[in-house]
């Protein structure tokens, strides 16, 4: 394993000396540390497990209302797509969705059915 200077910057490795931190609680920092770097390597778009790589609000619904109907979520399992997303669950293959109060262009609209029967459904405005 590396040092702890060749992995921390010089004034973090100096504040750790000087507060006396030290064997479990360096490796436990410095592992955090990577840990969290790689995370943030990995450039992976927040909510990656539910949109994958959708870069459009069409696909976002898409992949969304998939990933609702696979794991019965009936309700929002994310950040908003758009400027309003509504979602929507039922029996029937077009369920309503909430809407917005004001005028929007609708930019995503899917629907998926569960192995259940039920459908799913997610809208997106801007």
């Amino acid at each position: 394993m590396a040092t702890l200077s060749a992995v921390l910057p010089p004034k973090v490795s100096q504040w750790m000396v000087s507060k006396g931190v030290e064997g479990s609680m360096r490796k436990m920092l410095v592992l955090g540390l990577l840990l969290c770097s790689s995370a943030v390597a990995s450039n992976v778009p927040y909510y990656g497990a539910v949109w994958q790589n959708a870069q459009t609000d069409q696909a976002r619904c898409e992949a969304e209302a998939r990933y609702m109907a696979a794991r019965g979520i009936r309700g929002h399992v994310g950040p908003n797509i758009g400027n309003f997303e509504g979602v929507g669950w039922g029996y029937s293959s077009r369920p309503a969705t909430c809407t917005p109060g004001r005028a929007m262009r609708l930019t995503g609209d899917a629907v998926a059915q569960s192995s259940n029967g039920s459908w799913y459904r997610v809208r997106s405005w801007r």
